[in-house]
């Protein structure tokens, strides 16, 4: 009696603490639909004004029961907000944690959306896939990451003035959640140096941005990466925003021309200087996550395999070149930046 009371007890707990992660406790597609005023929301490019977008978000649960709730809309960032680049904005959702009570968006109140910049075009839904694979893989070798949710969104026009679109798209965590999550706290400071930062979650995060190819971030003006402060008020680094990688290599991704790469990619290490011996253990975490990073690219739903293999690839010669201690050397030691980025 007493054993079923407390396995009793435990399934009541379970089912209160489960709902607040459920979003991004599976890796299932989710199929949602967004209705909202679609030509105003996509009208939206003004990079200097956060205007708010009524929307309803559906989806269905396991049992096919249809599920909605109220929420706000608004489109965000830089280069894909800007109608030049992206025939679809970056958007961020907005809800009252009281309209998502035991429901599979319980726990979060704002989530950014990584959508397609141009759904009507296959290359560039796979360009979401490939962005989503790689916050997936960092989730796998980093000690502190942003969840994500892939997701099919039908965003449906309530103005009847558009056909609907139909695009692949991602959930991100907020970066709130993030820092709750490991007990840190979030931290808008620009201007930090690698000696700020946690010296190993750095050396992680910089080896990851080199092995994807990615040189779009940066620590001191907090571009593509997020700091978060522990007891000890030391930084912790998460990156964020993989679309202009070598890994993706999107159309519209160039290099930096002050690096004086070809193109992007071509690797080039940005991270902290550290002692050639001081890498082996880092290398050791990448090379244990490799199967499981691997597995990502064969199972992920939507992802061409030709993509797939060309990426998978690509990762190899990453892999190959830790391996090999004077390539890892002349690529990695002798390139380093001594105090920041």
């Amino acid at each position: 009696m007493i054993r079923r009371t407390v396995v009793l007890t435990l399934l009541l707990l379970l089912a209160k603490v489960l709902p607040a992660q459920g979003l991004f406790r599976d890796t299932v597609p989710l199929q949602v639909t967004i209705v909202t005023e679609l030509k105003a929301l996509l009208r939206d490019r003004d990079t200097t004004k956060f205007v708010p977008h009524a929307a309803v978000v559906s989806y269905r649960d396991a049992a096919g029961a249809e599920k909605k709730f109220p929420a706000t809309l608004r489109t965000r960032g830089h280069f894909r907000r800007q109608l030049k680049n992206c025939d679809f904005p970056p958007l961020k959702l907005e809800f009252k944690r009281d309209s998502v009570k035991e429901l599979l968006f319980q726990g979060n109140s704002t989530l950014k959306i990584t959508t397609s910049c141009r759904p009507s075009v296959a290359e560039y839904e796979q360009y979401v896939l490939s962005e989503y694979a790689l916050y997936r893989a960092y989730q796998l070798i980093s000690p502190t990451y942003f969840r994500t949710r892939l997701a099919r969104i039908t965003y449906h026009d309530s103005a009847r003035q558009m056909d609907d679109v139909v695009s692949w798209a991602f959930f991100v965590e907020d970066d709130k959640e993030v820092a709750k999550k490991f007990a840190l706290s979030t931290d808008d400071a620009r201007g930090a140096l690698f000696a700020d930062l946690d010296e190993t979650q750095l050396a992680i995060t910089s080896l990851f941005e080199f092995m994807v190819a990615n040189t779009d971030w940066s620590v001191s003006g907090l571009h593509n990466v997020a700091l978060m402060r522990d007891s000890t008020q030391n930084f912790h680094i998460v990156a964020y925003d993989f679309d202009w990688s070598g890994a993706v290599n999107p159309r519209y991704a160039v290099p930096d021309y002050r690096l004086n790469l070809r193109s992007v990619t071509q690797r080039l290490y940005r991270g902290p200087c550290k002692p050639p011996e001081s890498w082996q253990p880092i290398f050791d975490r990448f090379i244990a996550a490799r199967p499981k990073v691997e597995a990502i690219y064969a199972s992920l739903p939507g992802l061409d395999p030709r993509r797939a293999r060309t990426t998978l690839a690509y990762l190899a010669d990453f892999y190959q070149l830790i391996g090999e201690p004077t390539a890892a050397r002349r690529a990695i030691t002798d390139g380093c930046q001594p105090r920041g980025n």
